[in-house]
């Protein structure tokens, strides 16, 4: 990819943008920020640059369905992704890991293991460090272990990992998608332009990830945490297995629920590259959550607090529901988008007792609850995650719960900026409620 003398302008004047930005420059370019916002000291507000673009690349949080982005498109100039620069730009090999859930833990697994394999691997994308910070550092010896979203991937055309992972497709980001179709056409471009000597390591217990097996061309190699299955990773006996051998007990992971999926990709990448399985143990048995996937505070009257304010749809939230064990209250809610309260109410797991509800979709998820005859007098709707908190106490030890988790299914953006920053407020709230 020839970049000098080029004029490229990045959209987004955020880390991604700034690391893009960084490495075009490395490359010849010249590099103009371009952002929607004024007020970003890093870039220019002033949408005539973008006439003068040999080359556009856009941020993940950029929506490419912008009418400035599409008329540079019919003009014939790219506008691709952040992710898919980098990707051109890096020497070493790529492994890529999508889905509605679990990316982030897969990727920090995936790497942890290759580390410890020997491999230089470096978890990026994603996962909050920018792929264009380091892919013109990284050489042929070295593995670039890639978290990716659907935003990331509906911009990269030609993206080509060696290894693609693909864990799981459920409805979600919908609003900026447009459709469920059009997400897992995001989703599936992580293996669109593989060929046949690469890779997709896939969920064979998820249906719609099991429709899109005819477009693959790669070598497939399936999970699963329902049975077994040949030529990939399953569990059996209580162990994590793989292509028939047993690697590591489920027990020892400390793996639960849907982490487990998580768990068996991981386990399939690392054989892929001839992980050992005292490697795999050693790695898993020291890993530790990616920050508000399912972390515990601390505890309340002998009731362990959770926060997973990371599970951000429905989905999500069922996972971390079927992975406490124990009689639960849930605490749900916030920013109102296109979730499927009523389908989660279909499938919650028969140990969460109660549930308080939060946020600017309390009323939706209230509205659910009733339809689909969860006990009206278990479900109250609160002013705040404080508030929230403290009635789940209240329930659990009316009901005998041993746990409360916060597992809100719903985007942050009524209340908080991220989910980071609503995890951090509801570990203040249950600090100052007496969590030890």
């Amino acid at each position: 990819m020839n970049l000098v003398g080029k004029t490229a302008v990045v959209y987004g004047g955020g880390v991604s943008g700034l690391a893009a930005a960084q490495l075009l420059t490395a490359k010849g370019a010249r590099a103009i920020i371009y952002d929607d916002d004024p007020h970003n000291k890093n870039a220019v507000n002033n949408l005539n640059v973008f006439a003068a673009a040999d080359i556009i690349v856009l941020s993940p949080g950029v929506d490419c369905a912008k009418d400035i982005l599409l008329d540079a498109k019919l003009e014939g100039r790219p506008v691709i992704s952040e992710l898919l620069l980098a990707s051109r730009l890096c020497v070493a090999e790529q492994i890529a890991i999508t889905g509605t859930n679990g990316k982030t833990t897969t990727t920090m697994l995936i790497e942890s293991i290759l580390r410890q394999a020997g491999k230089r691997a470096h978890a990026v994308g994603n996962i909050g460090k920018p792929f264009s910070w380091l892919a013109d550092r990284l050489d042929a010896t070295e593995i670039a272990v890639i978290e990716a979203s659907s935003f990331q991937l509906e911009s990269s055309p030609d993206f080509s990992p060696d290894v693609a992972v693909l864990l799981n497709i459920a409805p979600d980001h919908l609003e900026r998608h447009g459709s469920m179709q059009k997400y897992i056409a995001a989703k599936s471009m992580i293996f669109r332009n593989q060929g046949e000597q690469d890779y997709i390591v896939y969920n064979a217990d998820d249906e719609t990830v099991c429709s899109l097996l005819p477009e693959m061309r790669a070598r497939k190699v399936p999970f699963s945490a329902s049975r077994p299955v040949s030529g990939g990773a399953y569990i059996s006996s209580g162990f994590v297995c793989f292509d028939g051998r047993p690697v590591i007990a489920v027990e020892d992971s400390g793996m639960r629920g849907a982490e487990l999926e998580d768990l068996l990709a991981a386990v399939a990448v690392a054989k892929l590259y001839d992980a050992s399985d005292y490697d795999i143990c050693a790695a898993v048995s020291r890993f530790e959550r990616p920050q508000f996937r399912r972390q515990t505070v601390g505890s309340i009257d002998g009731i362990r607090v959770v926060n997973d304010s990371k599970a951000t749809n429905v989905s999500a939230c069922l996972g971390a529901c079927a992975a406490e064990d124990c009689p639960t209250t849930l605490i749900l809610g916030g920013a109102r988008r296109a979730e499927n309260f009523d389908l989660l109410f279909e499938k919650l797991p028969s140990n969460v007792l109660a549930v308080a509800a939060v946020g600017d979709n309390a009323q939706d998820i209230m509205g659910s609850a009733l339809r689909r005859g969860f006990d009206p007098s278990r479900i109250k709707i609160f002013d705040d995650l404080k508030d929230a908190l403290a009635g789940a106490l209240e329930y659990a030890r009316t009901l005998g719960c041993q746990s409360v988790l916060f597992s809100p299914a719903s985007k942050s953006f009524d209340r908080y900026a991220d989910y980071v920053r609503r995890g951090k407020a509801f570990d203040c709230a249950a600090k100052e409620l007496g969590a030890k």
